[in-house]
């Protein structure tokens, strides 16, 4: 009788450790906090862009990447949902772009605005606004790249 005394508390024991995990886990993986959905669309490639990437509003983490598709709309495009913080000033004239972190190659959206109008971007979950992507630096510097490799052929051919 005493052994099957000790297997029920072990047996009780391990559901109540496996229950405590799993609110654990739900209770890490919570999202609170209202948020705003917007899309981009971008011609380029989000190589390194994963869902639930970060999105920053001048530095400062505002969001999350929800989904990355093709566009339906626009062939050749990625179509990106974010989900924003709706504190974050998102107004007409905001745009984004791929930024990397460090060394790690890990992608992240970049919010940032310009000078200018301050009326707000109104969006909802339905018909998200889009906000424009501008050219990372990165793929600034490999057209740049490219067409500074042509120049440069050209010269030592001059040279020569």
């Amino acid at each position: 009788m005493e052994n099957k005394a000790h297997a029920f508390a072990a047996g009780i024991f391990i559901v109540a450790v496996f229950a405590l995990l799993v609110m654990l886990a739900f209770w890490l993986k919570r999202d609170s906090g209202d948020r705003q959905v917007y899309e981009l669309s971008s011609s380029e490639g989000v190589t390194g862009l994963q869902p639930q990437a970060n999105v920053r509003y001048k530095g400062v983490l505002v969001g999350r990447v929800t989904s990355i598709e093709l566009d339906p709309e626009v062939t050749g495009h990625v179509l990106l949902r974010i989900a924003v913080d709706t504190g974050t000033p998102i107004t007409r004239t905001t745009f984004a772009s791929l930024a990397f972190q460090g060394v790690t190659g890990l992608a992240f959206i970049q919010l940032d605005d310009v000078p200018g109008a301050r009326e707000p971007l109104l969006t909802n979950a339905q018909n998200p606004a889009r906000i424009p992507i501008r050219p990372s630096l990165m793929s600034r510097l490999s057209d740049q790249g490219t067409h500074l490799l042509g120049q440069l052929e050209l010269t030592t051919k001059r040279v020569n």
